[in-house]
C-alpha cells in the first residue's frame, strides 16, 4: 500500500482531481489539507484576518472531514492566527507560511496555548516556515510532538543548513520527500535512516505518480515500504 502524506485538498482542489492522480500512481490515500489561498491571502503581507476568511477555513476543514469518511484518508488542520482549538477527528496539524506571507502571532498567549493543545494532543506537525521561525518553532515544541519538515527543508531554509543546525538530529523532527531532490533524501536516509521520512508528492505541485517513482529509484525492500506508508500509519497509531 502506498499513502501520499502532503497533498493540498478542498474547495480549489477537489478530492476529485487528488483520487485521479492517485489512482493514477497506485495510490491508496493519505494525509490531506487545505490550500494555503482558503487559509489566509498569501499575497498581502499586512494580511489582516477576517469573517470572509474565517468562514473559508470554517467550509474546507468541514469539507475535509467529509471526505475523509473514505478509508485512508487522513485529514490536517490548517492552523491560522484566529488559532481556535482543534476539532476532533483531525489526525495533524499544518502550520505554514512562506517569507513576505503575513507571519503567525508567535508570542501570544493563543498561540502559545494552540501548540500546548497540538503536543498534548500528540498531533504531528508538517511545518513550513522561514529557517529561524522553525528553529523557534521547534524550541516552543521541546519535542513534545512530532513535527514534520516538508519537502526535506526546501522551502524552511534548505535542506544543509537545517542538518548543519542539528535539526534532523532530533528523534522527534520527521521529514518528507515532496519535491526534494534525490540526493537530499539519500543523505537524509544515510545519516539518520528510514524511519522518519515519509512519502509526499505536494498535489497539485507535484505529480503523485511521478513523485512515487522517485521514492522508488532510490530505495527497495523494507526502507522502502516504511517510506512509502509504514511511517506514516505508524506515526498517526495505524499500525
Amino acid at each position: 500500500m502506498v499513502l501520499d502524506s502532503h497533498s493540498h485538498c478542498g474547495l480549489t482542489v477537489p478530492f476529485s482531481d487528488l483520487e485521479s492522480e492517485w489512482h493514477e500512481g497506485e495510490i491508496r490515500g493519505g494525509v490531506v489539507f487545505s490550500p494555503v489561498e482558503e487559509i489566509y491571502d498569501r499575497y498581502d503581507p499586512s494580511f489582516v484576518d477576517s469573517e470572509e476568511y474565517r468562514r473559508s477555513r470554517s467550509r474546507v476543514h468541514e469539507y475535509l472531514m467529509q471526505i475523509a469518511e473514505r478509508d485512508h484518508l487522513f485529514p490536517y488542520f490548517f492552523v491560522w492566527n484566529d488559532f481556535p482549538p482543534i476539532p476532533q477527528g483531525f489526525r495533524g496539524i499544518k502550520w505554514h507560511r512562506h517569507p513576505s506571507e503575513p507571519v503567525y502571532a508567535y508570542g501570544t498567549p493563543a498561540c502559545d496555548r494552540i501548540i500546548d493543545e497540538i503536543c498534548s494532543r500528540k498531533l504531528p506537525i508538517v511545518l513550513e516556515e522561514e529557517f529561524a521561525n522553525t528553529l523557534e518553532f521547534l524550541s516552543m515544541v521541546k519535542e513534545r510532538t512530532v513535527v514534520i519538515i516538508p519537502h526535506m527543508g526546501g522551502l524552511n531554509g534548505g535542506y544543509q543548513q537545517l542538518q548543519k543546525a542539528g535539526v534532523f538530529d532530533s528523534p522527534a523532527v520527521w521529514a518528507d520527500t515532496a519535491l526534494a531532490h534525490g540526493w537530499e533524501i539519500a543523505d537524509f536516509a544515510g545519516r539518520y535512516g528510514t524511519d522518519r521520512i515519509l512519502f509526499g508528492s505536494d498535489h497539485p505541485f507535484g505529480v503523485p505518480s511521478r513523485e512515487k517513482r522517485k521514492i522508488e529509484s532510490l530505495f527497495s525492500g523494507a526502507d522502502l515500504a516504511a517510506i512509502l506508508s509504514g511511517n506514516l500509519l505508524k506515526l498517526l497509531g495505524c499500525g
